[in-house]
């Protein structure tokens, strides 16, 4: 049985509600917990940032996987030529803000330093405003009970048939070397990596290695 993608552009409150919960339970409750202090309460209203984000005036897009007789299994958010993740007061206003409020402020302040070395990365690595003019991969996830079974890949493919569409090329980052070997089983090529600062109380020189990727997608011979 293979899901089947569409984009989702006015979610009820309900079916918003569902989305932010299926991605909090595909990370098990865990995502980037370091930067939000292990609380696990933050986890769903950081997922909601991520898909109001990309829904404000049509800035990105959220592409949901679905079975039969299940619904959803799996969300991805994406933000399309012209724009990134926070790169507008709409978008942050939509739950970054009210999110970064029920931080304390070492963590508030590790996120600022952590979007600017995450930026300063993807620029050194794949090119300045490369991505900006491509298809940029936010966040994906598949609940846990359908992961390993192609939801991901059939959610990835979805969004690389429009970049190949629009003639652009599809970029990602990532942390983990077993993350770094399926996105390579995907068929996306390592365009660089370098050092990010760990989240508090850990020492100020500490730091973790992001991965960027990208994928050709504009390629006119380009075939998923």
């Amino acid at each position: 049985m293979s899901a089947t993608v569409r984009e989702v552009t006015s979610p009820s409150e309900a079916e918003l509600d569902g989305y932010v919960k299926l991605l909090a339970e595909a990370f098990h409750y865990r995502f980037f917990a370091g930067g939000l202090g292990g609380d696990e309460s933050l986890q769903e209203p950081m997922m909601h940032a991520h898909i109001a984000a990309a829904l404000v005036n049509g800035e990105g897009e959220v592409h949901v996987a679905e079975l039969p007789q299940v619904g959803p299994v799996g969300a991805a958010v994406w933000f399309g030529p012209g724009h990134k993740f926070l790169d507008t007061d709409a978008q942050r206003n939509a739950g970054w803000n009210q999110l970064m409020e029920r931080l304390p402020t070492q963590y508030r302040e590790w996120w600022t330093t952590f979007l600017k070395q995450y930026d300063e990365l993807v620029d050194k690595t794949v090119g300045a405003n490369v991505k900006l003019s491509g298809y940029h991969l936010q966040l994906i996830g598949v609940h846990p009970d359908h992961q390993k079974k192609g939801v991901g890949s059939t959610l990835m493919k979805y969004a690389e048939s429009k970049a190949h569409a629009a003639r652009v090329p599809t970029l990602l980052e990532t942390v983990g070397s077993m993350n770094v070997q399926i996105y390579k089983s995907l068929g996306y090529e390592v365009a660089g990596s370098g050092p990010i600062s760990v989240p508090p109380p850990s020492p100020p020189d500490a730091t973790f290695e992001m991965f960027t990727f990208i994928k050709h997608t504009e390629a006119e011979d380009f075939k998923n």
